[in-house]
């Protein structure tokens, strides 16, 4: 038993190299089994990510995330099915196990004997090498009876192999599906979810955000935005709404569009809507019939504003003035029509155009210098009143809702200052008169013509007019200027402006505007004195007038005389009151003092009837009435006005002045008393004058009266006269009808009558009678 020897290593290699081809079997059957699995599950989650990206319309991320599911799904199906399975290599006892399984005949006979043949001589004492030589022969022998094949599952095998077929043909089919049919549904599904592109599912509505660019669009920042989205002309269904879906919007996840109001002429469709007021970034769609777009990113900026502003008006030339610079944020500002404006800014940000828009109506371009500044003119032809708003757009297109604005103004030049008074003469006039006049004129910029302008209305049953202008030498020398100081004479005679007219005068004068009214279609500045009305009257008529005034006054100055008197006596009351008193008492004073207020009150009274009479008498110069220095005027300046100028002025001003005095001596006897003294002496001086004035008044008014009648019963006479050849010559007109013959009478030669001068210059006539009787009644 000893002598016994073990198997030849040939034996048991022949075991071993069944068992390495099982191993390659299995590892085949593992290859076989995991590369089906994962062609499969890639195919299963195609599929499955193809249906879900047409139904909903997956967006890039969405995708992205998806196409990353997908991978890892098939690596891990790689691993656990091929992966995991080929990198555990099975030993050669776990393979003798497993054939044992599978033959249960072999009991461990195989196992044994492979075990017993790996043991080295040194592992061997103890046992029996008979023994162990016969185990491994008998081992041996019955593992070359059995087929080692058998342990693996053929029909599985062969089922994984087919499906492992399948696949590949299916994926091969869709491989050159997608390389073959450019707009086939794989070739999408591809680059939409393989490739991540953008390219769009087969749908019948067309969809486009507009101003999107590479998935982003740009809002202002805390302003308010409307975003349009096109259904585009080439869609073969168009959607009767479109909404918006909103992903990290807070509050919102959808909103409906609107139509817009105008839409676009190309067979599209447009809708919007307003995103009010956008503070933090979001994400938005549009949806609409079977269209998706792409999810879209806000992007918030900053829109332009006016970083800084410059504005420079230029007045009209005519106003002679230098340009001015607008002080920013103090509008509105007023400035002159005709004037241009100058602007000059600077941006937040670079720019692509800018422009001024005037109410909501005109616009102007403005000139973009180097991206950040801006200028422009608004010229004389845009120029006009307003509120004007200065639009900026950046490369982006945005514009800010709350643009820089200021108000403009026209400040009309007004029209010339016009101030004018007649002098020396009332209300009436006769047509032969001289109107002196004089004024101020003036103008902000320039005054360059003037002149009279007059009409005339008779207020006879003919109802005759006219109107004219006359020029004034002496403003004509004067212009143009700003300030005009004039003095001169309107001479009524050659205007031939019939008795009973009545006259209106006034004087005009025009700037140097010369700025077009676009809606009148004139220079409008032309300003106007207040209209002077005067009546054109006979000479007679005036001289009546004369006497009524002249009347007047002589009343108001007999109250004056006797208010004088008054004051004589209580002054003379006081006098002997006080004469014997040491001291006035303070009613005394007060007394003193009411007279000298009452005396103030005459000699101003006095002196305004004075330049009334003074007026008479360049009344009756202007009219012609007589010659400068004729008796009339001799006789009311030195029998009237100047004695009134002296009383009003010397004497009254020394009776104050004594009666002054007399209160401030009121406690010295003696100089009070002299003064005293002294003031009545000087009022009764003011009283004789007043008196002698008043008598030569009367008489005045008496001679007056005498002349008013003669000039009366001449009119008379004249008026005789003019009725006696008018029936003269019906007469005849009718006794030459009769005989046949109708030749023209010879017009009646009527006198044209002289006014006549006073009596006192003029020697009566010797005819007619009655004017005789007048003259000498006028001596009388």
């Amino acid at each position: 038993m000893s002598g016994a020897t073990l198997p030849s290593t040939s034996e048991t290699s022949l075991v071993t190299s069944r068992l390495a081809q099982l191993r390659s079997k299995i590892s085949l059957w593992f290859w076989i089994d995991g590369l089906s699995r994962i062609a499969w599950g890639a195919l299963l989650l195609s599929l499955a990510d193809l249906i879900l990206d047409y139904l909903f319309r997956m967006d890039l991320s969405q995708r992205a995330v998806m196409l990353a599911l997908m991978i890892a799904a098939t690596v891990w199906i790689a691993y656990k099915w091929l992966f995991l399975p080929l990198s555990q290599v099975p030993s050669d006892d776990a393979l003798c196990l497993r054939v044992e399984a599978a033959n249960k005949h072999l009991g461990e006979s195989l196992i044994s004997a492979l075990q017993l043949a790996r043991l080295p001589e040194d592992k061997q004492h103890g046992m029996s090498p008979l023994l162990m030589n016969q185990t491994i022969r008998m081992g041996m022998k019955r593992a070359q009876e059995v087929d080692f094949s058998n342990v693996l599952d053929s029909l599985s095998f062969r089922f994984h192999a087919i499906l492992l077929v399948l696949a590949l043909g299916l994926s091969s089919w869709c491989v050159i599906s997608i390389a073959a049919f450019p707009s086939g549904i794989l070739r999408i599904w591809a680059e939409r979810n393989l490739l991540l592109m953008s390219t769009p599912w087969p749908q019948s509505t067309n969809l486009e955000i507009e101003r999107a660019v590479n998935g982003k669009v740009v809002f202002p920042r805390g302003e308010d935005w409307t975003q349009f989205v096109t259904v585009a002309a080439d869609s073969k269904i168009f959607p009767d709404s479109v909404h918006i879906d909103f992903r990290r919007a807070r509050g919102r996840q959808s909103q409906a569009m609107k139509r817009t109001t105008e839409q676009p002429t190309d067979g599209s469709q447009r809708f919007e809507a307003v995103f009010n007021n956008v503070l933090e970034p979001f994400e938005f769609r549009a949806r609409g019939g079977d269209a998706y777009t792409d999810w879209v990113q806000v992007e918030l900026v900053d829109p332009p504003a006016v970083d800084s502003l410059e504005l420079e008006v230029t007045p009209p030339q005519y106003a002679n003035l230098a340009p001015e610079k607008l002080p920013p944020g103090r509008g509105p500002y007023y400035v002159l029509r005709g004037s241009s404006l100058a602007i000059q800014g600077t941006s937040t940000k670079p720019l692509a155009s800018a422009s001024i828009v005037i109410d909501d109506e005109k616009s102007i371009e403005l000139k973009v210098d180097n991206s950040l500044s801006f200028s422009g003119v608004v010229d004389i032809s845009n120029f006009v009143a307003g509120q004007y708003t200065i639009v900026l757009k950046d490369e982006l297109g945005l514009s800010s809702r709350r643009n820089t604005s200021f108000g403009i103004r026209i400040r009309l030049d007004r029209e010339p200052r016009v101030r004018m008074r007649l002098l020396g003469v009332s209300g009436v006039v006769v047509p032969k008169a001289r109107i002196p006049l004089a004024g101020r004129l003036t103008d902000d910029f320039g005054i360059v013509s003037s002149q009279i302008e007059y009409s005339w209305t008779t207020s006879d049953t003919e109802r005759k007019q006219g109107d004219g202008t006359v020029a004034l030498e002496s403003l004509t020398k004067q212009l143009p200027a700003l300030e005009v100081d004039f003095a001169d004479v309107v001479e009524l005679e050659p205007l031939a402006i019939p008795t009973g007219s009545a006259l209106t005068l006034r004087i005009a004068a025009r700037d140097n505007d010369n700025v077009k009214d676009d809606a009148a279609d004139e220079v409008p500045n032309v300003g106007k004195s207040s209209d002077f009305l005067l009546r054109v009257v006979t000479e007679d008529e005036l001289r009546a007038d004369l006497l009524r005034r002249e009347k007047e006054q002589r009343q108001e100055f007999e109250r004056l005389l006797k208010n004088e008197e008054d004051i004589l006596t209580e002054t003379r009351a006081l006098e002997a009151t006080t004469n014997n008193s040491a001291a006035l008492e303070s009613i005394q004073k007060d007394m003193l003092l009411q007279l000298q207020r009452r005396q103030k009150q005459v000699a101003s009274n006095t002196a305004a009837i004075a330049e009334r009479f003074s007026g008479f008498v360049l009344e009756v110069e202007n009219n012609r009435i007589e010659e400068p220095g004729g008796k009339l005027q001799t006789r009311l300046t030195k029998e009237i006005v100047e004695p009134m100028q002296l009383v009003s002025g010397p004497m009254a001003s020394e009776s104050i002045a004594k009666l002054d005095e007399t209160r401030r001596q009121s406690a010295d006897v003696k100089p009070r008393g002299e003064a005293f003294a002294q003031a009545v002496a000087v009022q009764q001086k003011m009283v004789d004058e007043m008196r002698l004035i008043l008598s030569r008044m009367v008489k005045a008014e008496g001679f007056q009266e005498a002349v008013n009648l003669l000039y009366e019963i001449q009119k008379s006479q004249q008026d005789v006269y003019d009725r006696t050849m008018k029936e003269k010559a019906e007469r005849i007109q009718n006794i030459l009808e009769k005989e046949g013959s109708t030749p023209t009478p010879p017009a009646p030669q009527t006198p044209v009558p002289q006014s006549p001068a006073p009596p006192e210059a003029q020697p009566p006539a010797t005819e007619p009678a009655p004017a005789e009787e007048a003259t000498a009644a006028a001596k009388e």
